[in-house]
């Protein structure tokens, strides 16, 4: 399996304005020339490990979630899925929902293991 390098910078440029960053401004944070950005951005030009690095940590932004249109499997989609949800949440909002979370998950395997009775 190769890399797409045009949806990875479609991917990029897309998180990239939702963050409100220039060209100019990343290519500050990663330094890189903003002509750089721009090829990467197109798919005409691939990046280096560490330039991803640079780019998800510039942006704010999980690997998985740069990568997502890379990844194949139904966990690792729903994975994908849940991190974008929680990307705008608070460090508060977050500890709730994984409260809620772990309490569902407990409960769903004590209902597998001990099916309720029948209320009759």
């Amino acid at each position: 399996m190769s890399i797409n390098y045009k949806a990875l910078g479609m991917r990029v440029k897309q998180i990239r304005q939702e963050n409100q960053l220039s060209q100019a401004r990343l290519s500050e944070l990663i330094d890189k020339t903003p002509s750089y950005v721009s090829y990467m951005e197109t798919g005409n030009r691939s990046m280096s490990l560490d330039t991803f690095v640079q780019i998800a940590n510039a942006l704010g932004a999980p690997t998985d979630i740069l990568l997502a249109e890379q990844l194949h499997g139904d966990s690792i989609s729903a994975s994908v899925e849940l991190t974008m949800l929680l990307a705008d949440t608070t460090e508060s909002e977050r500890l709730i929902i994984l409260h809620t979370v772990k309490s569902l998950k407990e409960a769903l395997r004590v209902y597998r293991r001990q099916p309720p009775r029948n209320s009759r």
